[in-house]
């Protein structure tokens, strides 16, 4: 839990419904977390760490973005 404490916390609220629903029919994905995760880091340029990284990358991917994924 040592890496949560240098994070911020970013709530899925209703705005983000509709973008998420449209990246995971464009990636032909279901995962609604890894959607949200994958366009939040997109929005802010931030690396993500995952214990998903091929679906993150597939997402990141499917935005046309090119960040850094890092498995914990």
């Amino acid at each position: 839990m040592l890496t949560l404490r240098s994070c911020d916390l970013m709530p899925f609220g209703e705005n983000d419904v509709a973008p998420v629903g449209r990246l995971l029919a464009g990636a032909g994905t279901a995962d609604v977390i890894d959607g949200f995760v994958a366009l939040t880091a997109a929005q802010f340029g931030s690396a993500v760490v995952t214990s998903d990284g091929d679906d993150i990358r597939h997402l990141l991917k499917t935005l046309g973005v090119r960040l850094a994924v890092f498995a914990p």
